[in-house]
């Protein structure tokens, strides 16, 4: 079996996987954040640097989306307001790259994008979102060890 052919079967068997243990077990993780974090997991280059890389992006924008949340409630709910904090926050979000551990800025702009997306609002939604990112993540990680599983050893 190609590499390629290896890949997608195991993406494919690990996405349905939790689609079923997610709808039967009523789990209440959005599907859409765990396959956004599976393809950022993939772009990042995969293996543990992948995993960490997207961990760490994807969690960190879900505290930069509640962060902007927060101050632009403070603030008032004006448009102009909200638009002037979400676009500090990108800008945070890129000077986090500094940091080794979250300079995956594309990761942490799509879980600001998911958390903003599913309208978390508070720690506990925060923390509901962080989970489904770290575990499509990890989806991402085993859909790649399974891959490996699948491709005919060269001797």
């Amino acid at each position: 079996m190609s590499a390629m052919t290896a890949r997608g079967l195991s993406l494919g068997v690990v996405v349905a996987v939790w689609a079923l243990i997610s709808d039967l077990g009523r789990v209440n993780l959005s599907l859409w954040a765990v396959v956004v974090a599976l393809g950022c997991f993939l772009a990042a280059g995969g293996g543990i640097q992948g995993l960490q890389r997207t961990v760490a992006g994807t969690i960190s924008g879900v505290v930069w989306a509640l962060i902007a949340y927060t101050v632009a409630l403070s603030l008032g709910p004006q448009p102009v307001v909200q638009a002037l904090v979400l676009g500090a926050a990108v800008f945070m979000i890129v000077l986090q790259g500094r940091l080794p551990l979250l300079s995956y800025t594309a990761g942490a702009v799509a879980g600001a994008g998911v958390a903003a997306g599913l309208r978390v609002v508070n720690l506990q939604g925060g923390i509901r979102v962080a989970i489904a990112l770290a575990l499509g993540a990890v989806l991402g990680y085993a859909a790649e060890f399974l891959a490996g599983l699948l491709r005919p050893k060269s001797a």
